[in-house]
């Protein structure tokens, strides 16, 4: 199976077509968001002085995982369906992932709170991976 192939299957035309492409796009972009976020956790980890980068940069994570969820609301406004139902299911996995992750990591200290966090990032980057294959 070829990545995000099941929308493109369906080549809708118009402006659904062009929400199919930015979705898929976006899809793969964040996908290298997320993996940075795991290489930057892992470094926060070895130093705890990136702690408050990976913590910003986690909030910009999250902010592009909405954006994605957003234009798979539209597709699905649009009559747009992926090839597989439980696509729509790991968007909003990984969106709380994050979140969640800065939940679990307050009152720890510096290297617990960034194993924690790299671990949301994995987690993450993990449902986003299942997200694109299932397009």
């Amino acid at each position: 199976m070829s990545l995000g192939s099941g929308l493109a299957a369906a080549a809708p035309s118009g402006a659904a077509g062009v929400l199919v492409t930015v979705h898929q796009r976006l899809g793969y972009a964040l996908l290298a968001v997320l993996a940075a976020g795991v290489v930057l956790g892992a470094l926060a980890v070895r130093d705890a002085g990136r702690l408050p980068t990976l913590r910003a940069y986690l909030w910009l994570a999250v902010a592009a995982v909405a954006v994605q969820g957003i234009a798979g609301i539209g597709l699905l406004l649009a009559g747009q369906r992926p090839a597989q139902g439980l696509h729509v299911m790991y968007g909003p996995l990984a969106l709380v992932s994050l979140p969640l992750a800065v939940l679990f990591a307050r009152g720890w200290g510096p290297r617990r709170e960034a194993w924690i966090l790299a671990t949301g990032f994995v987690i993450a980057l993990l449902l986003a991976f299942r997200a694109v294959t299932t397009g």
